[in-house]
């Protein structure tokens, strides 16, 4: 649980050209309770300025499901960025 009051952790996994633009495979992020994954989004782009470039490129998964950028986070969620997949 959060140690800030009003905040909770989040655990995000960066996949193919995403992990390459932050550098790492995993973290752990501290945000606004009730926060969308669009302001997870925003947050990690402000910090990760190369994540921004990759926007229109990019999916989301919470919890081990696709989600859209509207859907909401709770404490301990888990979010994964990737590209979208292609298949032959």
């Amino acid at each position: 649980m959060s140690e800030l009051r009003g905040y909770m952790k989040i655990k995000v996994k960066f996949f193919s050209s995403h992990r390459d633009a932050v550098g790492e495979k995993e973290i752990e992020v501290e945000i606004k309770e009730n926060s969308s994954l669009n302001d997870l989004l925003e947050m990690l782009s402000e910090k990760y300025p190369k994540l921004k470039e990759l926007k229109g490129y990019t999916v989301l998964s919470l919890n081990h499901r696709y989600a859209d950028g509207n859907s909401r986070m709770k404490e301990g969620d888990e979010v994964a960025i990737f590209p979208p997949l292609e298949g032959g």
